[in-house]
């Protein structure tokens, strides 16, 4: 999903139609403050008392479709598919009695989350007048002839004429001659009212829903938007990572202290919301239907509680997704052999190696059992039996881990990080018992990768380990990623096939030849770095000092775009 820049306003004048009118009218019955549907999901309005379900039926995708066809115009549905999101006002409704409507859109694919949100009438209050209460005359007076004036108005008045007592009979009147003027009405004064005023009308209430509503509402927002992170803090708006770069979510108001404490208390299971009372930090798994799971990080700073809420996908992305070459995914095919992604943090090796597991659980029928730190993707079984441990702490317990893991005969082993010699033998060890493993290394280049493996041992075993790896090695694959001209990032990536030559090499540790055997074996497969780099220069997809800042080798890396006519006057400036 495209990045989307920023939600826009959309404002158009009109009747609603008769399918909004209901929606809003679902909204006012509910003395509610806002109204949910997401695709997936049985639509609620969000009350002071909590979530009034419209629905026990979830609205499918084209549901939702057919409710924005008649809530949105054609211009903001436009804005909807090319940004992702957009807010709109409705037009005024002849019901709604002054109150306005704003509906607020997100959209990832099929993803869909629509909030209507009701802004009600500010009351309208009765005072008592301004000024003294009009003059009252008499019948037959002159125009000017008027009453005392009543009292100033500190309290509410009322004009009533005055009568006997109820506890007195009338006295009857006394006939009056036919020629005799009739006479005049008794004199009405001005007397105070005892009791509170006639009409009393309570004072609009902010837009507050309850906590469970607000959190979920800024994680499923999160997720449409195809972000992999949540972030709140304290005075601060919700901010989330969008292709590693932070943007603000639009629209939402800054976070107080106090509430956002409420949220990640209500949020947090027992032992871990005691941890968050306490002012300390806290770990738990967050599970959202029809988003996923959420691993959340509770956190105190100088502006108080803090949180981060970290996507755990379902939906892995896809090799061809990825733009993997076929050879990269012709490996998913391999019965055994060590496939290793190298790359510097977070430069997407685990994105790769999740792919590369997604492509195997749809095109076999074998079982995978994963080793990682932090799960990031959720693998659902599909052609394979897939079993993932979330391993945390040293080389120690990953290589405990990775040797139960070998005693239940799995046909594809993957382990996070080799971070140690240990789970590096034990890696290679198993694709000598006929296992596939898929490995990740923190190195910025393959030849980095296999010599950082390498470094793990002392002189005596590295040789063993060495012809291990010369035969076990299928392929390495580095990757970097580089910010786009229009926006957005692409990945850059090496590629190492073990050709003969390669695993002498490997073998006979001469390490130093890799980079000019990757160099001439294109017509193998192979892809130097730099070659990727320079292609995105060429194509303009990529500027010259974004790929130059991202190049290993960056003397080869000049020469290289030099050689295609580009100018590099950058690289003094940069230095």
């Amino acid at each position: 999903m495209s990045r989307p820049s920023a939600r826009r306003r959309v404002v158009v004048r009109g009747e609603p139609p008769h399918l909004v009118n209901s929606l809003l009218t679902a909204i006012v019955r509910a003395d509610g403050d806002a109204l949910i549907m997401h695709v997936g999901e049985p639509p609620y309005v969000v009350s002071a008392t909590g979530p009034v379900h419209l629905s026990a039926h979830p609205i499918a995708f084209d549901g939702i479709a057919g409710i924005l066809s008649q809530l949105l115009p054609a211009e903001s549905r436009r804005v909807l598919d090319e940004m992702g999101a957009v807010e709109y006002d409705l037009p005024s409704s002849a019901f709604a009695n002054g109150e306005r409507f704003t509906v607020v859109v997100a959209r990832g694919g099929e993803d869909v989350w629509i909030e209507i949100r009701r802004h009600r009438a500010a009351p309208v209050e009765e005072t008592a007048p301004a000024a003294a209460t009009p003059p009252l005359k008499k019948k037959g007076a002159s125009r000017s002839a008027v009453t005392k004036p009543a009292p100033p108005p500190e309290t509410p008045w009322e004009v009533v004429p005055l009568s006997p007592a109820p506890d007195e009979p009338a006295q009857p009147a006394a006939p009056t001659p036919p020629s005799a003027p009739a006479p005049a009405p008794p004199e009405p004064v001005v007397v105070p009212l005892a009791s509170a005023p006639i009409r009393v009308e309570a004072q609009p209430r902010p837009f507050q829903p309850p906590v469970e509503a607000g959190a979920e509402r800024l994680l499923r927002l999160a997720a449409a938007r195809g972000a992999t992170a949540l972030h709140l803090g304290s005075g601060a708006r919700p901010a989330v990572r969008i292709e590693g770069q932070i943007a603000l979510l639009e629209g939402e108001p800054a976070l107080t202290a106090p509430g956002l404490d409420a949220l990640l208390v209500d949020l947090a299971p027992e032992p871990e919301r005691e941890a968050l009372r306490r002012g300390e930090s806290a770990e738990w798994t967050l599970e959202l239907a029809g988003v996923g799971r959420f691993r959340c990080h509770g956190f105190r700073d100088d502006r108080g509680p803090g949180g981060t809420f970290r996507l755990i996908t379902t939906r892995p992305a896809s090799a061809d997704h990825l733009g993997l070459p076929k050879d990269i995914q012709a490996l998913a095919s391999e019965s055994q052999g060590l496939v290793l992604f190298a790359g510097p943090r977070a430069s997407g090796k685990s994105t790769l190696a999740a792919a590369l597991v997604d492509l195997v659980n749809r095109t076999r029928t074998d079982h995978v059992i994963t080793i990682e730190r932090q799960i990031t993707c959720a693998h659902e079984s599909r052609g394979c039996l897939v079993s993932q441990r979330e391993v945390r702490g040293s080389g120690d317990a990953v290589a405990a881990a990775a040797r139960a893991a070998i005693r239940e005969n799995p046909d594809v082993l993957v382990i996070e990080d080799l971070m140690s010699a240990a789970v590096a033998e034990l890696a290679l060890e198993a694709t000598e018992r006929g296992h596939l493993v898929i490995a990740t290394v923190s190195a910025p280049t393959t030849t980095a990768a296999i010599g950082r493996v390498l470094r793990w041992f002392s002189p005596g075993p590295r040789e063993r380990i060495q012809v291990m790896l010369a035969d076990g090695l299928r392929t390495a694959v580095s990757q970097v990623l580089v910010r786009k001209a229009g926006g957005g990032r692409v990945a850059a990536r090496e590629v190492l096939m073990n050709t003969p030559l390669m695993a002498s090499f490997i073998a006979d540790g001469r390490l130093s030849e890799l980079p000019h055997a990757i160099e001439t074996g294109r017509k193998h497969g192979m892809v130097p770095l730099n070659d990727a780099l320079a292609a995105f220069v060429q194509s303009g997809v990529v500027d010259a000092k974004d790929a130059y800042r991202q190049a290993f080798d960056r003397p080869a890396f000049l020469a290289a775009l030099r050689r295609d006519g580009v100018d590099t006057s950058f690289a003094d400036r940069l230095g």
